[in-house]
């Protein structure tokens, strides 16, 4: 009954369990084996009589379990063996528990206690066993009131305020009423199977087929996939003879989706006892479909059939096949796991523990290598002998640690490496890893003093490109100094290139340093800060030109001599960007400032500029701006290429549509996104085949994957505004999903809801379950401890509740800054640093402001939902 808080719930506890990961290097298997402990430490507490004792060491034991998926998590080691272990684990401690109980008031001779907490036992035993047996024959068994959250608390309760046994009576009554509650559950799920699969097929999967097959793809006969629909439905509820009677046939295995068919016939038939005729189904996805991505998964069904038929051998030739063919592929961990069990087996003991290191040193960051690292210490007590890790492999495991996004467990391995050894190669590479990680962990200064180390082992070629990477970290550690002082080394013994990018850096900085004396009233500093920014911006654009660094100077040079007010050096150094090679994004900003500059400085031409803008790029940021000062409609220029009307008509030809058509048709939808993702990746040269499939995401609602392909490959398309592209190319460009909630949760805070889905574009791409690193949450992104500040805890991934609560956050915003851009700012980088932004600002206009947001996220972040925003009305608004 507590399970449905799970998700909520999360978001409180998965902060602890990273603060447990980090600080005290905890892992998942240790709390669990924790609790165990405590259970045990309850039960002798029982078993003393000491019951309010035994209720606090249950609390405990009850906190282990809370906290150890969530550790399991934040380090990255969820695994189907933790899961495993976890729940055996839960069995036993309830088990001990109980049974202390019985025996507590078996020694006080109350015989009506210790029969009521032996029905309690048996309650909670039976509540555990129906789910695991439902499951395992396809029925998910979820109902009923006393799961084991509510046992603990039960006995917490009544062991705390000594109602002990009433709370048994409670427990052993819902408990076994639970259980009996999940036997009628599977006995109605799997009852009369071929009347349920008629009733379920026809009422709920036959009639959308029917739907999708007509508007989808007319030219497929439907009753095979009615057929195979109807056989899926039934396998899911347990019942595998429908499929093995349609899938077993030439018609599906060599249709389309041969490879999935196949690989659903060698799972169904595993279930039974068929063990070589489903091994021999697993094996032709590999021979029949060696590309499919589904053939390493079939090697490793095969290989876990050959080791369920006692074939130990052949389960090994079948997963070093599967090492040597597929090594990039995720089930490598879980095959080569298998392989160190089969050679354990087998008797070969000392190729289990080479292959068990193996999955320590290729997969470190695995659910697998914790169990890998048990199993070689159990080898090795019993005798054998592993040679000790070479340099190379330990530094090689570091840097896999790093990739696979553990920095911290990759940087404390570098950091003994770079202690013990004494090859300067491997050293150079430990050190690097170290500096990544701690970078990755945003230790700057650490990161910055150990790339010094790097770069004074590395070649002289080498050097100032590190001092130059040193140098950025210096500037994101807050220590400008160090920072200028590796700059001006990369000025006076660097490239060319790095001359430029080191020049242009220092600008940064100085400019910096002159915004803080000013807040400091160090008015003389400040110009002289200032103008020493100005010289190397000015050495980066005469010496470079031809250096991206020296559009970027350009663009600053503009902003310094507007805010002097000097209006002819900024349309100058604006000028003279938009006319740069390289100007490349800065070309439309540069055409833009530059005809604000000559407005204010009264001079000629600006409309010429704005002109120029429209004729570039006129459904653009700056297009938009721009259409504005000349008081102009929609402009629009010939788009280069022509989109069909309907997406789907890009892709009458594709073969690789049909496969995903055909696996939504037969509701495996996860599968077909996944083809349907490989397919988007091979059409990636073809922008026709991009937009229809980018139609297709749509049709499946998967708004994000439809965004991502037309924000990738659309960009350039989107700006020119073209009349001719078809209104479905602006709904996929600029979606509009759960308009009714996002119309309504506006209207309540009196705010336009195309900002509201400008807002929801721009922070989750329309993706519901979005999650930012920092923990940010769904449609609006909001975070957990901002959305408690306004609502009683409810899902943020449910679209309705995020929508409302972030519409209320940002109607406060709009509020509080009166305009737009001002709360947008606000919205993605926090009222706190708006508010110092203004405080500071030179300038009222707020377009101005938006140009020198510090944060570059936030900068890009205004600009594009503004455009969104001014999109949404042109699309939507219209009658």
């Amino acid at each position: 009954m507590l399970g449905r808080y799970r998700e909520p719930v999360r978001s409180w506890i998965d902060p602890i369990g990273l603060a447990l990961y980090r600080h005290l290097h905890l892992r998942p298997n240790h709390l669990t084996l924790i609790g165990l402990g405590v259970s045990l430490l309850a039960a002798t507490a029982f078993i003393g009589a000491r019951i309010r004792t035994g209720g606090a060491l249950l609390i405990l034991a009850g906190l282990c379990d809370f906290f150890d998926g969530s550790l399991a998590r934040a380090s990255g080691q969820v695994s189907t063996f933790g899961a495993f272990l976890d729940s055996v684990i839960d069995r036993y401690s309830d088990l001990v528990v109980l049974l202390a109980i019985v025996v507590l008031y078996a020694h006080m001779s109350q015989m009506r206690g210790a029969i009521v907490a032996m029905a309690g036992l048996i309650g909670s035993m039976m509540v555990s066993y129906t789910k695991a047996r439902a499951e395992s024959i396809g029925v998910r068994c979820t109902v009923g009131m006393m799961e084991r959250p509510e046992r603990m608390i039960c006995l917490i309760a009544g062991a705390l305020l000594d109602l002990l046994e009433p709370a048994l009576w409670l427990l052993a009554v819902l408990a076994n009423l639970t259980a009996v509650q999940r036997i009628a559950f599977t006995w109605r799920a799997t009852r009369d199977a071929a009347l349920l699969r008629m009733l379920l097929v026809g009422a709920v999967l036959l009639a959308p087929v029917a739907v999708v097959a007509e508007s989808e793809a007319p030219g497929i006969e439907s009753q095979p996939e009615r057929r195979w629909a109807a056989a899926l439905e039934a396998y899911q509820l347990g019942d595998v003879e429908p499929l093995i009677r349609e899938f077993n046939t030439d018609e599906a295995r060599e249709s389309v989706i041969g490879d999935h068919v196949r690989y659903l016939l060698a799972e169904a038939l595993s279930r039974g006892d068929d063990l070589a005729a489903a091994r021999a189904a697993a094996l032709s996805v590999v021979d029949r479909y060696p590309k499919s991505r589904l053939a390493p998964r079939a090697l490793l069904l095969a290989a876990t059939l050959d080791l369920r038929a006692d074939q130990d051998a052949s389960a090994q030739t079948v997963l070093v096949r599967l090492i040597n063919a597929y090594p990039d592929s995720p089930e490598l961990p879980g095959a080569l796991y298998l392989l160190a069990m089969t050679a354990e087996a087998l008797g070969q003991p000392d190729a289990a523990a080479l292959t068990y290191r193996d999955v320590r040193l290729l997969t470190p960051a695995s659910g697998y290598a914790e169990g890998a690292s048990d199993r070689i210490v159990a080898l090795q007590a019993a005798g054998v002998r592993l040679p000790p890790l070479t340099p190379t492999q330990r530094i090689e495991r570091a840097e896999r640690l790093l990739r696979s996004n553990v920095p911290d467990v990759a940087m404390s391995e570098a950091q003994g490496i770079a202690a013990e050894v004494k090859e300067s190669a491997v050293v150079t590479r430990a050190l690097r890893v170290v500096a990544d990680s701690a970078r990755n962990l945003r230790q700057y200064d650490v990161a910055a003093r150990t790339l010094g180390l790097v770069a004074d082992r590395s070649s002289a070629e080498r050097r100032a490109a590190l001092k130059l990477e040193q140098a950025r970290l210096y500037v994101r550690a807050k220590d400008p100094a160090r920072a200028l002082a590796g700059l001006d080394a990369v000025v006076a013994a660097g490239s060319e290139a790095e001359k430029a990018e080191a020049l242009y850096l220092k600008g940064l900085v100085l400019e910096d340093q002159a915004r803080e004396a000013k807040q400091a009233k160090a008015m003389a500093e400040a110009r002289a800060r200032e103008a020493e920014a100005t010289a190397a911006y000015r050495l980066v654009a005469t010496d470079h030109q031809a250096r991206e660094a020296a559009a970027a100077s350009l663009w600053r040079l503009g902003w310094i001599a507007y805010g002097k007010p000097d209006m002819q050096g900024a349309q100058r150094s604006w000028t003279r960007l938009a006319e740069l090679g390289t100007s490349g994004a800065y070309r439309l900003p540069a055409l833009y400032w530059a005809a604000r500059a000559r407005e204010q400085a009264g001079a000629a031409g600006a409309a010429d500029l704005y002109g120029q803008i429209l004729a570039e790029a006129p459904r653009s940021y700056y297009g938009m701006l721009a259409g504005g000062r000349l008081g102009r409609g929609q402009a629009a220029v010939s788009a280069p290429i022509a989109l069909p009307p309907e997406p789907r008509a890009a892709l009458t030809d594709h073969s690789g549509l049909a496969r995903v058509v055909l696996l939504r048709q037969i509701n495996l939808v996860e599968e077909a996104a996944a083809e349907l993702e490989g397919a988007v990746q091979n059409a990636a040269s073809d922008p026709v085949r991009l937009y229809g499939m980018a139609g297709v995401y749509v049709e499946a609602e998967r708004y994000h994957m439809a965004l991502r392909i037309m924000r990738r490959h659309f960009q350039t398309l989107a700006a020119t505004g073209d009349p001719t592209l078809p209104r479905a190319f602006w709904e996929m460009f600029y979606p509009y999903a759960w308009r009714d909630e996002m119309r309504d949760a506006a209207q309540r805070r009196g705010i336009d809801p195309y900002l509201v889905a400008a807002v929801v574009r721009e922070e989750s791409s329309y993706y519901p379950r979005a999650m930012s690193p920092a923990g940010a949450r769904g449609l609006m992104q909001l975070m957990p401890a901002t959305a408690r500040l306004m609502a009683p805890p409810g899902d943020l991934d449910d679209p309705g509740f995020n929508i409302e609560l972030g519409t209320r956050f940002l109607a406060g915003l709009m509020r509080e800054f009166n305009d737009p851009r001002l709360a947008l700012a606000a919205y993605n980088a926090g009222p706190k640093n708006v508010r110092q932004w203004m405080s500071t600002r030179r300038t009222d206009d707020i377009e101005a402001f938006v140009e020198q947001i510090p944060f570059d996220e936030t900068r890009l972040y205004v600009k594009r939902v503004v455009l969104a925003w001014d999109e949404y009305r042109r699309i939507y608004g219209s009658p």
